[in-house]
């Protein structure tokens, strides 16, 4: 029954079903070859999923190390020191009950699967941001090390559906959802801990009401979350509101309607997200990029120019962003994407630029054009790696970009325009990135 996560799951299901992506194992990262470090900076790490097996690619174009092999592995996540990787274990076409929690270290040890207690799902664990601890969450919520066992943290009753880490990793944010009988009549909680205290109910939904945690505000003093009136995954598909609340108390503010996609919604500086505003589940229009201050509640548009859309941002501590730019087929565009082939033609206008602070103080740096998705920045914000056709591709300011690792060949279907790789690839810039 999770509704929301289910638009972002459907668009991963089918990458995972067309590209063959569902095996995973584990090995040694080798030791650092000076002679293969990127053009400029520090080490950085992929993890690549090929026909279900995990590589740990550490040099531009190599094969990499296998770390997982026949464990049909998907969505692979590293630890904030880059140590260990998690992932889930089970092939799109097994049951859900038959998944299970991986976790391999990525100089190719302590290889352990874990089955918490209700079917795991690829969205449904974290990595603490700040230390070696992975919350996973379903019908409880629990905590688990690197070669430990499974800690239940949250007992409720029905289901843990959503969690968010506080940017300290100390708090964590979690939404109940109750129990599957109880439906349609039931509506969701709304829980914040900090520390050794007790979860605090923050929201209680509107009657027979979802609620999905998006995150935390980047200054940890508040979340955001997303209400989807009767659960319906219908009416989560055309756009929700994005709700803003202080942890101190006080009204929930709404700051723009979105289409719930957490990479959607990203934090840019110390106090301001940057995110993707507009109804309708088409990518290819009305979707405008808009930086909000989550405290104050006011969202202003960033002008990237007209009949454009603005899609995928990714943000940075300084205030830049990055984010795709693509034409605007307008609202009665269906016909004009009614085939891959159409859907293939819109996607090639598809421009990736970094750089722009929204207010002319800086013009954006073109870094991509064509097919291009999905951009992630290095903490310090000199680097960023994205997806562009069959490519993980490095841009670093200064130095142009450069092909890290090919992806898995195969048909990517799209759930409206919108795609993930994360069930592909992750990407470990470094302590202080590249």
């Amino acid at each position: 029954m999770r509704k929301l996560r289910w638009l972002a799951g459907a668009a991963v299901l089918l990458l995972l079903g067309a590209a063959g992506c569902g095996t995973a194992s584990a090995t040694k990262s080798p030791a650092p070859d000076p002679s293969a470090k990127a053009k400029v900076g520090q080490r950085w790490e992929l993890a690549v999923v090929r026909k279900g097996d995990i590589y740990l690619v550490t040099k531009p174009g190599s094969p990499g190390v296998r770390l997982t092999k026949g464990l049909a592995a998907s969505h692979p996540l590293f630890s904030p020191d880059g140590r260990y990787i998690a992932f889930v274990s089970g092939a799109p076409t097994a049951p859900q009950s038959q998944y299970r929690l991986g976790i391999v270290g990525t100089n190719g040890k302590g290889l352990q699967l874990l089955r918490p207690g209700k079917a795991i799902l690829p969205q449904d664990y974290a990595w603490s941001p700040k230390r070696d601890l992975l919350a996973v969450w379903g019908a409880d919520l629990a905590t688990v090390r690197p070669g430990g066992s499974l800690q239940i943290e949250v007992r409720p009753t029905g289901s843990v559906s959503t969690f968010a880490w506080a940017p300290d990793g100390q708090g964590y944010a979690y939404t109940v959802m109750p129990p599957t009988q109880q439906f349609p009549n039931a509506t969701d909680k709304l829980y914040a801990v900090s520390g050794r205290a007790p979860g605090q109910l923050l929201v209680t939904a509107p009657n027979l009401s979802g609620v999905e945690i998006e995150g935390y505000w980047p200054n940890g003093q508040g979340v955001l979350y997303w209400v989807d009136p009767l659960h319906s995954a219908s009416l989560a598909a055309d756009g929700l509101g994005l709700e803003s609340l202080s942890l101190g108390g006080g009204q929930p503010q709404t700051l723009a309607t979105t289409l719930p996609y957490p990479s959607w919604v990203q934090p840019d500086g110390r106090t301001s997200i940057v995110l993707v505003a507009g109804g309708g589940r088409q990518t290819w229009t009305q979707k405008q990029l808009e930086r909000c201050d989550p405290a104050g509640g006011s969202c202003s548009a960033l002008q990237i120019g007209a009949s454009l859309v603005a899609l995928d941002p990714a943000g940075t501590a300084s205030g830049d962003i990055a984010w795709v730019a693509a034409t605007d087929l307008g609202s009665s565009s269906w016909g004009e994407v009614s085939s891959q082939t159409s859907l293939a033609k819109w996607e090639g206008t598809r421009t990736l630029y970094v750089g722009f602070d929204g207010k002319g103080a800086s013009q954006p740096t073109l870094v991509a054009k064509g097919d291009v998705f999905y951009p992630q920045f290095s903490p310090d914000g000199k680097s960023l790696v994205y997806a562009q056709q069959d490519a993980i591709k490095l841009w670093q300011s200064g130095h142009g970009s450069e092909v890290l690792a090919k992806l898995p060949t195969g048909q990517v279907m799209d759930y409206y325009g919108f795609r993930s790789y994360s069930q592909t690839f992750a990407w470990y810039p470094g302590a202080a990135g590249n």
